[in-house]
């Protein structure tokens, strides 16, 4: 009987994995397989033909200056956008977990970006670049920033990677607040009788105990960097030129306004690979400093 009964259980359990299993392969096995079949066409994404070409489209993505260039910006973006965002929130983090007034305002207040819509960011920054700097340059007679940021080249990246961190160091503070409240109090008392400056306290105890928040972190952001697509097309829209096309930009005009489905489709494949390939080798590193408490 009890087997029988476990058996049973046993299988009501996998018929509730069935809906979810469904969706899986609907949402995300299904379009994957169907990106990497569309990458090996030259399908223009409007036409029913779809002539099978192999690996032609991965041999000419290795010869086109455009993608290396948006490859190029992506990474610079991400890998600046990921150290400064991390850094900023874990000093926030650090200041709001000691008790200081209205702490739970700050809170509130530095999470605010988190739950706001990408586009309505950028179109916000958009306009703050556009007329409140250039207003305030003019008022101040500052000429530095008199100009429109977005329009000039050597000022464009660091005016995204502002918006960027501005907007995704808010999460990040969290979790950095939810790594930082387990540590014992008691490791910081006994390194203070010892006579540890702040410093030493901080690259000694707090930084090795906060390694598996810190993996999360610059995981999650280095990943949502890499993938940047809104803020370039709320900013700037690729420009000036194609100074900030990123390689999610890139996908998005090879096929929608280049007609060019088949090569964007592997594009995206390239990515998709490389963003696996970096995941993989933050996880590696990262892991072998996590200090068990």
């Amino acid at each position: 009987m009890k087997n029988s009964a476990y058996t049973s259980l046993k299988k009501g359990y996998l018929l509730l994995l069935i809906p979810g299993l469904v969706l899986l392969m609907l949402f995300y096995v299904y379009p994957v397989l169907s990106a990497i079949y569309m990458s090996l066409t030259n399908w223009d994404g409007v036409s029913r033909t779809r002539d099978f070409i192999g690996i032609s489209n991965y041999i000419t993505i290795l010869q086109d200056n455009r993608f290396l260039n948006a490859l190029m910006f992506t990474v610079k973006y991400a890998f600046v956008s990921t150290i400064l965002s991390n850094v900023i929130a874990l000093a926030v983090a650090m200041a709001l977990v000691k008790k200081i007034k209205f702490r739970n305002t700050f809170r509130a207040i530095f999470f605010v970006p988190a739950v706001l819509s990408l586009l309505i960011i950028g179109y916000i920054w958009k306009q703050i670049y556009y007329r409140v700097i250039p207003y305030l340059g003019d008022r101040l007679n500052i000429e530095a920033l008199q100009m429109n940021m977005l329009g000039n080249q050597d000022t464009v990246f660091w005016a995204l990677v502002v918006v960027t961190v501005w907007q995704g160091a808010a999460i990040l503070i969290v979790i950095y607040m939810a790594g930082l409240q387990t540590i014992p109090e008691d490791i910081y008392e006994s390194a203070a009788i010892d006579g540890a400056s702040g410093l030493k306290k901080f690259f000694k105890i707090t930084l090795p105990l906060i390694v598996p928040s810190i993996t999360i972190c610059l995981i999650l952001a280095m990943k949502q960097h890499l993938m940047v697509y809104d803020y370039i097309v709320a900013l700037t829209g690729g420009g000036p030129g194609f100074a900030t096309e990123s390689v999610t930009l890139l996908i998005y005009n090879l096929g929608f306004l280049n007609n060019r489905f088949g090569y964007g489709s592997a594009v995206a494949i390239v990515l998709f690979i490389f963003i696996i390939v970096v995941s993989v080798i933050q996880i590696s590193i990262l892991r072998k400093r996590e200090v068990q408490l």
